[in-house]
């Protein structure tokens, strides 16, 4: 419950970066028709189409950039949880529904190896490459993102849950609860 209560604190503090990530988000993919009109119109001519998105940008009111800075922000925080789970003395032998040790993986032990991804299954992180998998699918709608961006949206989750299935339970459990909140802030800032 508390890394519940963490998240929430955590998500709370980065929401007006996440704000003003998607604000920035749902301008560019408003603009992209006449982005698209204006590489088609100089095809070839790169310098006249950055020059011509450039004069763009800045009469929409749009910096390309201000959609992805608020996300850099956020990894030091995410970084500093990968780090904190694993070694935190006080999610030792602390239960939280299925998981014995918030310390340790969660799930059962399957007694054979499947590769890239273990010899066991850990729940939390079935939730979290789940609710991953999902957001990536709102987020593409939203965004409309297509070609090789849309696919490797869909294959970092795939990744992780091969990464993540030896890390804490606590730090799959508070991915999950962050994508449970991230989701009811994108409803809200939509509403």
């Amino acid at each position: 419950i508390m890394i519940m209560l963490l998240t929430i604190i955590i998500k709370t503090m980065l929401l007006p970066l996440v704000y003003k990530s998607y604000i920035s988000t749902a301008k560019m993919r408003i603009l992209k028709p006449e982005m698209d009109a204006i590489k088609e119109k100089h095809n070839n001519d790169l310098q006249k189409v950055q020059a011509e998105n450039m004069a763009l940008y800045k009469k929409a009111g749009v910096s390309p950039l201000s959609g992805c800075v608020p996300m850099l922000l956020q990894l030091p925080i995410l970084f500093a949880m990968f780090q904190f789970f694993p070694h935190a003395f006080e999610l030792r032998q602390k239960t939280f529904l299925w998981s014995n040790d918030l310390s340790q993986w969660d799930g059962p032990y399957l007694g054979f190896n499947i590769p890239f991804y273990g010899d066991h299954v850990s729940f939390f992180t079935l939730l979290m490459t789940a609710s991953t998998l999902i957001y990536t699918h709102f987020n593409n709608q939203i965004s409309g993102v297509t070609g090789q961006m849309k696919w490797m949206g869909y294959l970092m989750p795939v990744i992780f849950l091969g990464v993540l299935n030896d890390y804490a339970s606590g730090l799959t459990w508070y991915y999950f609860v962050s994508n449970m909140i991230t989701f009811g802030q994108q409803w809200v800032i939509r509403k």
